[in-house]
């Protein structure tokens, strides 16, 4: 949700008609009729009686988007003045702003102002410096810089002043920093209307994950990636996190109580669709006291040792059934255990050894021997074909691509 979009709504019912409020921001109809219909679907609720559009009359609002309408135009109040050079930026918060003109709203389409911009402003303003505003939001140090200077542009004002020490606030910025945080709060406000029936049936994206091994591990870093993604870019409906065995997820997904999963499954449901996220080499581990003799080879090694392994139903069970098959292994007994922390600290202990993913464990604290690579373990996300909106979904695989992206930049970055 950005500006532009509540503006051709705003206008659409200003006007009652697409045409006429094209006519009137100087956009196309059709441009306005696409952001409302985007809308639409993000809140998942008509916001438009489609009665008064099937007869061709004037557009009227539903209760859902007479709410929407009463907060956006507030919004706009509140962002046309800060681009004003004639109104005081940061009024006080009881004071609200009037609606804007639609010329003033026009001018406001044109300034190139976003809610993004502000979001990245009020960061900044938090942290004290652009490197760590820039980490917090999942940018790069240069996009963050242009679009302050962009916003300093729009509001032909200086928000801060660099130096090696950081960026500090202007008189300026101090003052824009209480109009910026009205605009925040009352975009928030927006995405969290309860008034809104998409937020009434689902205020939270229920995401089920296999459980992670150690704060160190891919997974850990992936999840926690995730919820800072979320967070900082404001996504909507709110993100949780449940760690669950496998044969529960998949219970949870198809009888609703979950939307998506992260797990290492071969066999999905037919019922559920799926998306390879990470293929991990796989490991055998033992503990650096009992190191590979010479000679030695992974099949001697655990048939000569206790091997600990995952529950049945998961993914790295099937891989570590599958090489004991493949490989003729034998071990000297095997230890069942649903908790790879067990499995990982029973390894270090020197107890005994086990087949793990890279990134489950720290390379300095055990001995990794790296095992064929038709033995790895694919890590996937999945959701039932038919969910009721398919849409989050899709916004959760693009962040999901996005963070991919990150660590394949950063594992290709050279060493300082």
């Amino acid at each position: 949700m950005e500006l532009p979009a509540l503006i051709y709504f705003t206008n659409l019912v200003d006007e009652g008609s697409a045409a006429r409020a094209a006519l009137a921001l100087g956009v196309s109809a059709s441009a306005i009729t696409h952001s409302v219909s985007a809308l639409e679907q993000a809140m998942a609720a008509h916001l438009l009686s489609r009665t008064s559009l099937r007869k061709g009359g004037r557009a009227l609002t539903t209760a859902y988007g007479e709410s929407l309408y009463n907060s956006a135009r507030q919004l706009l109040g509140w962002c046309g003045s800060l681009i004003s050079n004639n109104q005081i930026i940061g009024q006080p918060e009881e004071n609200a702003p009037a609606p804007l003109s639609t010329h003033d709203m026009r001018a406001l389409l044109q300034s190139g102002l976003t809610l993004r911009m502000i979001g990245y402003f009020l960061t900044v303003y938090e942290t004290g410096r652009i490197a760590a505003a820039a980490q917090r939001l999942s940018l790069t140090q240069p996009t963050l810089s242009r679009q302050i200077r962009r916003l300093e542009e729009i509001l032909g004002r200086t928000l801060f002043v660099r130096s090696s020490s950081g960026a500090e606030p202007t008189a300026a910025a101090e003052l824009l920093r209480q109009g910026c945080q009205l605009v925040d709060n009352t975009y928030r406000q927006i995405t969290r209307d309860e008034n809104f029936s998409y937020f009434r049936e689902s205020r939270t994206l229920r995401l089920a994950s296999m459980m992670p091994t150690s704060s160190e591990s891919s997974l850990t870093a992936v999840l926690a990636n995730l919820v800072r993604l979320w967070r900082h870019r404001r996504y909507q409906p709110s993100l949780t996190i449940s760690t669950i065995a496998a044969p529960q997820m998949v219970e949870g997904l198809l009888d609703g109580r979950f939307d998506a999963g992260l797990t290492d499954l071969i066999d999905i449901p037919s019922s559920l669709d799926r998306e390879d996220l990470e293929r991990s080499p796989i490991y055998l581990v033992f503990d650096r006291s009992h190191g590979p003799r010479s000679g030695q080879t992974p099949k001697m090694i655990i048939s000569t040792q206790l091997l600990a392994v995952p529950a049945l139903g998961t993914g790295l069970r099937r891989i570590t059934d599958r090489y004991l098959d493949q490989e003729g292994v034998t071990p000297t007994a095997i230890f069942e255990t649903q908790s790879l922390s067990l499995i990982l600290r029973l390894v270090e202990d020197g107890t005994c050894c086990a087949i793990l993913p890279a990134g489950s464990f720290q390379s300095q604290a055990v001995h990794a021997w790296p095992l064929p690579d038709r033995y790895r373990m694919t890590t996937r996300l999945i959701w039932r074909k038919d969910h009721s909106n398919l849409a989050i979904i899709e916004r959760l695989r693009a962040c999901f691509a996005e963070i991919r992206m990150e660590g394949n930049s950063a594992s290709r970055r050279p060493a300082a």
